[in-house]
């Protein structure tokens, strides 16, 4: 199995997560982290983290769905290996992993982890579920619907509003 750089995928975000916290996290925690570290990245940078698929409002919360297929038969059970994708032209399974040299996405998931790393999936769930959260709008003005994918705008705009009153209290 080959280790090939993959700077923008879910998974490749996900495996940093569960390669430096690995048996720690649960499949719906990392649903989380990678949800918050995508907005944030949006709301500081003003660019996707994530570029291969977009975040949908599900049920519980957000969720990337390649995520989802990938570590769903563990349920709430810590996820125990790292996510795995095909390269289509030859049929090789590997790794995604983020450019070990992009330090900017680095020190990101770095202070994603330092600032809600010890919170549980139920605790990174009501987060995400607060009135007025891009899951909680999208989620409301399209009650039972699926898939339905999450504004990178919306997630922008909340991200850069947390990141406001984050300066003033400063």
């Amino acid at each position: 199995m080959e280790v090939r750089t993959m700077q923008c995928s879910a998974k490749a975000i996900a495996n940093y997560f569960l390669e430096t916290h690995l048996k720690k996290i649960s499949h719906l925690k990392l649903q989380k982290l990678v949800y918050i570290s995508h907005g944030w990245h949006l709301g500081i940078f003003d660019k996707s983290l994530i570029t291969d698929e977009f975040a949908e409002a599900w049920r519980y919360g957000p969720v990337f769905p390649s995520l989802y297929h990938e570590f769903k038969m563990f349920g709430s059970k810590s996820i125990d290996r790292l996510a795995r994708d095909l390269n289509e032209i030859n049929s090789r399974i590997f790794i995604p992993s983020i450019n070990g040299d992009d330090t900017q996405k680095i020190e990101l998931l770095y202070e994603v982890w330092n600032t809600y790393g010890n919170l549980n999936a139920g605790q990174l769930s009501e987060l995400t579920h607060q009135d007025q959260t891009p899951w909680f709008q999208t989620w409301n003005r399209n009650p039972g619907m699926r898939n339905l994918h999450i504004d990178n705008d919306v997630i922008k705009a909340h991200y850069r509003e947390k990141l406001r009153e984050i300066e003033e209290n400063e």
